[in-house]
């Protein structure tokens, strides 16, 4: 193993273990063999991260809109259709957002769609939008979540807002929410509620935001992340 391997494995058994501490400090079950996050990864630019986090926003809202009463539906497409454009996005559209906004969906699709608000807060905290991921125990402050992006004229405009985290602070973030989802899926698994108060539908969906930040899967599809624990 060269010098640069060694540094590598000895950073990330450092980040595994200022995880493990923060675990013990809300009394978060823990497994020590629970594998490191590798520091090698894809390191995202900001405009790639921005693109995602706006296309993801408008299909949300859709979303939002459908669950909230299927007749404001067709207004609400049309709205964030116009803003699609106005924002550059269409490109970096999903398989999944572009059925919200176009196709026939079952209420459950639109909900889970919903559900990816708190993966879209992620991304906003990559951007130095959101200032902390703070403990994952309570739904992101959607409002918040909205503005960012809708006092915008444009993405020039959203872009000014950016100041990209580097790699590091975001692989903290990685392997932290790593042992909080395996402590809501051990808890699942054994019939209990998730431990020391952590809401385990925001756990997943930050972690699956983390990981696809990194490409933890190297799948590079913001459809399908893993989320393994």
């Amino acid at each position: 193993m060269d010098k640069n391997s060694r540094n590598d494995v000895m950073e990330a058994q450092m980040r595994k273990a200022r995880s493990i501490e923060k675990l013990k400090l809300h009394n978060v079950p823990y497994i020590e063999h629970l594998p490191v996050i590798e520091t090698t990864c894809k390191v995202r630019t900001a405009e790639e991260i921005a693109q995602r986090a706006v296309a993801c926003l408008f299909a949300i809202q859709v979303a939002c809109d459908a669950c909230s009463g299927r007749e404001n539906l067709k207004r609400s497409r049309k709205f964030f259709d116009e803003k699609i454009a106005e924002f550059g996005v269409g490109s970096f559209l999903t398989h999944k957002e572009k059925r919200v906004l176009t196709e026939k969906c079952t209420n459950q699709e639109f909900v889970n769609m919903t559900w990816k608000y708190e993966a879209y807060w992620v991304l906003l905290w990559a951007l130095g939008i959101v200032e902390e991921l703070d403990y994952p125990e309570q739904d992101c402050d959607c409002d918040f979540a909205i503005s960012a992006v809708a006092e915008c004229d444009g993405m020039e405009d959203f872009m000014e807002k950016v100041k990209l985290r580097g790699i590091d602070e975001i692989l903290d973030e990685a392997d932290l929410i790593f042992r909080y989802n395996w402590a809501c899926v051990d808890a699942r698994i054994q019939g209990k509620e998730a431990p020391a108060g952590l809401n385990p539908d925001v756990v997943y969906e930050r972690h699956y935001g983390l990981n696809w930040l990194i490409d933890a899967d190297g799948g590079d599809d913001w459809d399908n992340v893993s989320t393994n624990t």
